[in-house]
Formats: structure tokens, C-alpha cells, sequence
């Protein structure tokens, strides 16, 4: 949990603390109550997506020692799938965090129309700082930007190590039904398995956690930002 949680999901001013438990309605009683409520939401996506790219790690690394028996799919294709999750989900990291700043700074607009260039060039947004946090977010958040776009648009994760896995493991499962000699031992191919999600899930712990260090220097002046322009707000009612 960040600082920046506590301030904003458990702010005791938040109107999730009066929610209506009958109705099961949020009182909105006033503009900053609608501020803390709508900023609390979209801060709730940023952690659930930093959250859920955690859950894709501890996926690949057990799809292989503890994957499910389904007819029809081969052990890759578990780990691929594993692999491509966490492609997407580290991806929706910076999506998520856009649309808190959208929030934050009550710029209003649609979440379906917010992209990076319309938030990191609205004046509001470069005078609080947040645009060098979020362009320095982005490089990190996008490191595997091709990887992300290559299962997007073509349908499957593809590289040199994995393939040659993947296909050891379809040739190894169609002998096994046929009944056909076995050209790799399962021992072999257990550990070379291993190695390959083993060195994989290091590779994507490596890259979360600089992307982390990059979202709590983000947080840090967005807890500013919020705080400022609660205070704001207040003086209004």
C-alpha cells in the first residue's frame, strides 16, 4: 500500500465511508465529496492493475509446475498464456494511471478518449509536474510495448527460446498419444521448461519493479495535487 491509498481510499471524508447499505447508493452531498469519491475510484484501477500484473507473475511461474490437466492444450501453451498476461497487464498499468490524473485534475474528460498525448499536454498537467512523471512512467511501462502489440494485433508471443520449448512440447505430446518413441526425455524437458519460466518471470519481476519505483515518484506529487485541490474545494462549500 502507498501513502497516497490511505489519503485517498481511506480518507475519512470519502462518501464510500456513508454509503447508503438499503439503496446501496453513495451520498454525494457536495463538489469536493464528488472529488474524493471519483478520485478514490479511479485510483482503485491503478492498484488493481499493479495488483493483477503481480498475480500474471506468480501465474507464469506456477503454470508449468502446477498447470491444469485440459484435453486439447499442450503445457506451453499455459506459459505462453501466462507470458502474454503479463504483457497486457503491465501494459494497463500507465492506461490506468492516466486516467487517475484524469480525475486528479478534473479535466473531464471520457475514459474512452483519454491517451497519453491529451493528458501529458493539458496545461493543468504540466504545472503540477505530473507530465514528467508520467512521460518517465510511460518509457518504463512501455519497454515491452512491441511484445504487447505483436499478441494484440497477431494473436501469439513469439520468441527464439520459448518457440523451441513449444514445439519439443507438441512434438513430445503427439508421440505420447501415438504411442511413438520418445525423441526427448520428460526429465530433460521438465528442466529445460524450468529454466525458460524461471528466467522469464526473473526478467518481468526486474521490469515491475522499476516500474513501481517510477509510480511511487508519480504518487508522491499526485497525493500533493489531491490534497491541494480537495483543500480547494472545501473553501467552496
Amino acid at each position: 500500500m502507498y501513502s497516497i491509498d490511505k489519503t485517498i481510499i481511506l480518507d475519512e471524508e470519502n462518501p464510500l465511508k456513508k454509503v447508503d447499505v438499503q439503496n446501496r447508493s453513495v451520498p454525494i452531498e457536495n463538489d469536493m465529496g464528488a472529488y474524493i469519491f471519483n478520485c478514490s475510484q479511479s485510483l482503485s484501477l491503478v492498484s488493481s492493475a499493479i495488483d493483477k500484473t503481480k498475480l500474471s507473475i506468480l501465474l507464469l511461474e506456477n503454470s508449468y509446475k502446477i498447470r491444469p490437466e485440459v484435453e486439447g492444450f499442450t503445457p506451453d501453451e499455459f506459459i505462453e498464456y501466462a507470458i502474454e498476461n503479463y504483457f497486457i497487464r503491465s501494459g494497463a498499468i500507465y492506461d490506468r494511471c492516466l486516467i487517475f490524473t484524469n480525475s486528479l485534475h478534473e479535466l473531464g474528460i471520457a475514459n474512452e478518449s483519454i491517451g497519453h498525448s491529451l493528458i501529458v499536454t493539458n496545461s493543468h498537467v504540466v504545472k503540477s509536474g505530473l507530465e514528467k512523471k508520467l512521460k518517465s512512467l510511460r518509457k518504463i511501462c512501455t519497454e515491452h510495448r512491441v511484445e504487447r502489440n505483436k499478441i494484440v494485433h497477431h494473436g501469439r508471443y513469439s520468441e527464439e527460446s520459448f518457440n523451441i520449448i513449444s514445439a519439443m512440447h507438441k512434438v513430445h505430446g503427439y508421440q505420447k498419444i501415438l504411442g511413438n518413441d520418445l525423441d526427448f526425455d520428460q526429465e530433460f524437458l521438465n528442466d529445460f521448461t524450468h529454466e525458460i519460466v524461471d528466467i522469464q518471470a526473473g526478467e518481468f519481476k526486474e521490469h515491475l519493479a522499476k516500474v513501481e519505483a517510477k509510480i511511487a515518484e508519480f504518487f508522491e506529487l499526485a497525493e500533493k495535487v489531491y490534497l491541494e485541490t480537495k483543500e480547494k474545494h472545501r473553501h467552496k462549500i
